[in-house]
């Protein structure tokens, strides 16, 4: 097991990609904290499924952009498992609203959910992992975040996802050399969040990939697990797309 005796805290890890990513790590080994916002029924099936499997696992219920929440939520983790080792803050939210319809209300909503809960959590996380002289933080970025990849749609996304990998690459230089931070941007991956779009719209996100494929959850999973399980790598933003930015 890669991960034996790890403890990971999983930001968003109810349903979709974090799920995935919370019963990959437990499957390595890791002591699983789960986390949600809102689908409290979500966290407690991903915490009982690791359960069955002969994995150890917690639920909290926190809203990461909120900094008491955030104190409360690292607070209770440790109270379980005395210390945590990685950091995945895959917690965010993208909601497409044309530009010049957009709000100070949108863009802040849009950065607090993405940009600031990661910033928030890592906080908390950098105080433990000081203290042990080692950890993992683990960003949840978007090909939308990558140069000239942005949504013209989701404008407010697409900058708070750039400045997630920009702040992965400065707090890997601020925490080196004893923790290691990364990021992953995925492409289009096959969740819930495309439930109602329409198929044209679909075909045509595939279509602008290389390989014509949706990628996968457990995919992505993968790729987080590759990072968690490096010692080598920092600062860096694993792109998983199917080849979908090569085309633009």
């Amino acid at each position: 097991m890669k991960l034996k005796g790890k403890v990971a805290l999983i930001t968003g890890s109810a349903a979709n990609i974090g799920k995935a990513i919370a019963l990959k790590f437990a499957a390595e080994g890791a002591k699983i904290i789960i986390n949600t916002k809102n689908n409290v029924a979500g966290g407690e099936q991903v915490k009982e499924e690791i359960i069955a499997s002969g994995g150890e696992a917690i639920f909290i219920q926190a809203d990461v952009s909120d900094p008491t929440q955030v104190n409360n939520l690292f607070a209770k983790a440790v109270e379980k498992f005395g210390t945590i080792d990685i950091l995945i803050n895959n917690a965010g939210s993208a909601i497409r609203v044309p530009f010049l319809e957009s709000t100070k209300e949108h863009w802040s909503n849009i950065f607090d959910n993405n940009l600031f809960s990661t910033v928030l959590c890592s906080i908390e996380a950098v105080k433990i992992m000081k203290q042990n002289e080692s950890g993992q933080i683990l960003n949840m970025a978007s090909i939308r975040g990558i140069e000239h990849s942005g949504s013209t749609t989701s404008m407010a996304y697409s900058a708070a996802k750039a400045a997630i990998i920009n702040f992965t690459k400065t707090l890997a230089k601020e925490l080196a050399p004893h923790i290691l931070v990364n990021a992953v941007a995925p492409g289009f991956t096959k969740s819930t969040a495309f439930d109602n779009l329409p198929e044209a719209k679909i075909n045509a996100f595939i279509d602008g990939s290389l390989l014509k494929k949706w990628i996968t959850p457990d995919e992505i999973a993968d790729a987080f697990l590759y990072l968690a399980g490096s010692q080598s790598i920092t600062g860096e933003v694993l792109v998983v797309d199917a080849g979908w930015t090569l085309n633009y």
